[in-house]
């Protein structure tokens, strides 16, 4: 399984950003959180593009891109409760829907063998349940926790006292700053400046490959059309 630990760091933060940032702040916001979501699409699998589009068209489609990002992680651990009665079931994950690409990345050739982990179910999965448990739960202090400079960290393997137990080798200099670039040349990417890019949350199907549409798009267009309208009244 490969999980990019330093975007997994992006989406934290921009995360926490999304449920205080306002004014200003929040539109420079935007274009950080576009990118984040450009990157993990174009690295991601289509079966994680696929589930990302579909569960993108039932978000509410006035603040995107910043839906994406959005936690809904409970303040306690209770998942499930009765009610008189009724039977609640267990809540939906609230972990933000971007992590449904991060936690899809494809294989390829410059994987960073830092941001290798045992796929859960198996074997070797046992021991780094725990941070699978946090990624669930969007448990951002223990998801913080298990990200060093080499690799994740195996916190059910680290001893008080020893040092942490990392995936793969040391990241060069910046890259924790730094988003991995698109995907090669000659594959499809998300047009995030396409004028039919992320519209009223629409999820369409086109030769050139899904494409998200934004509501400022709408605006835009409408805007558009009534400078027309004045300029043929005048």
């Amino acid at each position: 399984m490969l999980l990019d630990r330093h975007r997994v760091a992006r989406l934290v933060e921009l995360s926490a950003l999304e449920r205080v940032a306002q004014g200003a702040e929040r539109l420079r916001g935007e274009e950080d959180v576009a990118y984040l979501i450009q990157a993990a699409y174009s690295d991601a699998t289509e079966g994680a593009r696929a589930d990302f589009m579909a569960r993108v068209g039932k978000l509410p489609t006035g603040e995107w891109p910043w839906t994406a990002v959005r936690s809904s992680a409970p303040r306690s651990a209770v998942v499930g409760a009765s009610i008189g009665s009724v039977s609640v079931g267990p809540r939906p994950s609230p972990a933000p829907l971007l992590l449904v690409l991060l936690r899809g990345q494809a294989e390829s050739a410059d994987v960073d063998p830092g941001n290798r982990l045992p796929a859960r179910g198996t074997p070797e999965a046992i021991t780094w349940e725990s941070l699978y448990r946090a990624l669930d739960a969007w448990d951002t202090p223990t998801i913080v926790q298990s990200i060093g400079p080499q690799g994740w960290i195996n916190a059910a393997t680290t001893s008080a006292g020893s040092p942490a137990r990392e995936t793969g080798n040391a990241a060069p200099a910046g890259e924790g700053k730094d988003l991995p670039a698109p995907q090669p040349a000659g594959e499809w990417t998300i047009p995030w400046t396409h004028p039919a890019m992320l519209a009223a949350g629409a999820v369409v199907v086109v030769a050139a490959g899904t494409v998200l549409y934004t509501l400022a798009q709408e605006r835009s267009r409408r805007a558009l059309e009534e400078a027309l309208a004045s300029q043929e009244a005048s």
